[in-house]
């Protein structure tokens, strides 16, 4: 059931849902319940066998590294590819910006992998930054990287974005023209399109590989959160005040074919041209496997993706979550 994709230039065929272990659960280590570590063993488990081979993570998703490490054990390395962050800045409140040295750098990559059980990185995703730090980072912190992928401990590299405050992608606009990032991980959904101007056509032309985030997050699985971010645009006046806040998006459930906003949600980002996977960071395995099965279901019919292009495509603000 489940579809792969080529990763951008990388050559891995990656499946159409990837797991998260960030979001609001953290592999269920701040869900509500918690998962126990044998539960997220079995969910990491669980996610494999339903054809999923792409796991994201990050050494600031608490144990996350460690936990899917430990899950990993005994399961061919072919079946799983990691993408996880490495720290090239840090903010000062008195200084701004200040750079990690390549002995940190190096030492956050080495971290990962012991923690993951792993002897090469597939993905290295620079950690979320901002857009004025750009030039050091390129110069002087990438060529670190680098010398890591020469080392054999990261294959490929990547960058994240700062998506709750950049919402118009201005870093990864100025970065993948650079033509030295293989993978990104971009936030791009039926609210904030704006990836789809911006950056995905970078993506195309220089073959690089996209991690979507903040496809559903919880804004389309709580309709109050919703009404209240659609309220907050009409305010801005950034969206028309005949979009009623409390169903913005009903034309899609009005369609028998749609069987939930958090469904259409999926099949919108994962068909748009140039997104290759959506990450998901669900903690049970039958709203998984629903996520797959919604993208299985094919592309939303163009007259409601033309629809939800010309109701929200302007909006760049840093919506969604």
């Amino acid at each position: 059931m489940i579809s792969y994709r080529p990763l951008g230039r990388t050559g891995l065929n990656v499946s159409t849902l990837s797991m998260g272990s960030g979001g609001f659960n953290r592999l269920g280590q701040t869900s509500d319940p918690p998962l126990t570590e044998p539960e997220m063993h079995r969910l990491v488990h669980g996610v494999l066998d339903l054809g999923i081979n792409l796991f994201d993570t990050s050494p600031g998703y608490l144990e996350a590294e460690a936990i899917l490490g430990r899950a990993f054990r005994g399961i061919p390395r072919d079946r799983y590819y990691v993408a996880t962050r490495v720290v090239l800045s840090q903010f000062d409140e008195e200084s701004g910006p200040i750079l990690m040295n390549p002995r940190h750098i190096t030492e956050s990559i080495e971290t990962s992998l012991r923690r993951l059980g792993v002897d090469e990185i597939d993905v290295a995703l620079i950690a979320a930054t901002e857009k004025a730090d750009f030039d050091d980072m390129i110069n002087e912190s990438f060529p670190v990287l680098e010398r890591l992928c020469r080392q054999g401990k990261i294959r490929f590299l990547g960058s994240s974005e700062t998506a709750l405050t950049d919402g118009a992608h201005a870093w990864l606009r100025a970065a993948v023209p650079t033509g030295k990032l293989d993978v990104v991980m971009i936030a791009y959904s039926m609210l904030n399109q704006s990836a789809r101007h911006t950056v995905f056509p970078y993506c195309t032309e220089y073959d690089v590989g996209v991690m979507n985030i903040f496809s559903v997050r919880n804004i389309f699985k709580d309709p109050a959160r919703l009404a209240a971010t659609i309220e907050e645009l009409q305010d801005q006046e950034l969206l028309d005040e005949s979009i009623d806040p409390h169903s913005p998006y009903d034309f899609l459930l009005e369609d028998p074919d749609v069987d939930s906003l958090v469904e259409a949600a999926y099949r919108f980002v994962a068909y748009t041209e140039g997104v290759t996977t959506a990450v998901c960071s669900a903690v049970t395995l039958d709203k998984i496997e629903q996520n797959i099965k919604s993208i299985a279901k094919g592309p939303l019919p163009k007259m409601h993706v033309k629809r939800i292009q010309r109701l929200f495509g302007h909006i760049s603000e840093p919506v969604g979550n």
